[in-house]
């Protein structure tokens, strides 16, 4: 069997800093994309032109401010692969990612989403001093978004991302696609890495994060198995 074509995708809000080394993490993979799409949800700064930069490479679609839920559901809805990914506009792909995730979809021909592990990493721009007063998990952790690869019949099975959710939406989606029974893995090796820098939202969010988590956990596992069991 050949391998499946990947589209990437690439959300972008503002993100002019760092973009350009997240699009070429992607495009320089031992087995490069089929396609890699940035959707510029509304920045105001130069993101678009960073992504039309690449040229030919980059497929780059611009709409109005909706946040990026709603970017990362256009982007799926644009892809024409045979899987798709997610790369954050400020992170970064290891370079045999989509290489040993996609052979893993030809292994495994019921395999609907594979995921692996994240490390962070220090933007080069925060000095040392600053480093030791910044949270950070310093261990690999698993299921990140920017570890999927996924078949696109999965997401409109599942459905997008809740674009009222402002935090957390990858864990409300992952949640609904285990309750719904697809087929997942997670592989116990680090395949992309995560910037730490001044404006990670989910750092500085961190308390709405694990509400926002809470409340899924209950919507999508705790409420309809009280309903099963007819608990209160």
């Amino acid at each position: 069997m050949e391998a499946p074509r990947i589209s990437c995708v690439i959300p972008v809000h503002n993100g002019e800093r760092y973009l350009a080394e997240a699009i070429a993490s992607a495009l320089a993979q031992t087995a490069p994309p089929a396609e890699v799409i940035v959707v510029d949800d509304g920045s105001t700064d130069r993101s678009s032109q960073i992504a039309r930069g690449f040229g030919g490479r980059v497929r780059c679609e611009r709409q109005p401010h909706r946040g990026v839920s709603a970017a990362r559901n256009r982007g799926v809805r644009m892809a024409e692969g045979d899987l798709v990914c997610f790369l954050d506009a400020d992170d970064l792909f290891v370079d045999r990612k989509l290489e040993l995730q996609g052979q893993r979809f030809v292994e495994r021909p019921e395999l609907e989403l594979s995921a692996a592990l994240t490390e962070n990493f220090w933007s080069h721009d925060i000095a040392e001093e600053e480093r030791t007063h910044m949270s950070v998990m310093r261990s690999p952790w698993p299921r990140s978004i920017i570890t999927w690869v996924f078949r696109p019949a999965l997401f409109e099975r599942i459905g997008g991302f809740d674009e009222a959710m402002p935090l957390s939406q990858d864990v409300d989606w992952h949640m609904r696609a285990v309750n719904a029974g697809a087929v997942t893995e997670t592989l116990p090796v680090v395949l992309s890495r995560r910037r730490l820098h001044r404006h990670n939202h989910t750092r500085l969010a961190r308390d709405e994060c694990r509400a926002a988590v809470v409340r899924s956990l209950f919507r999508h596992v705790i409420a309809p198995r009280r309903r099963l069991t007819g608990e209160g």
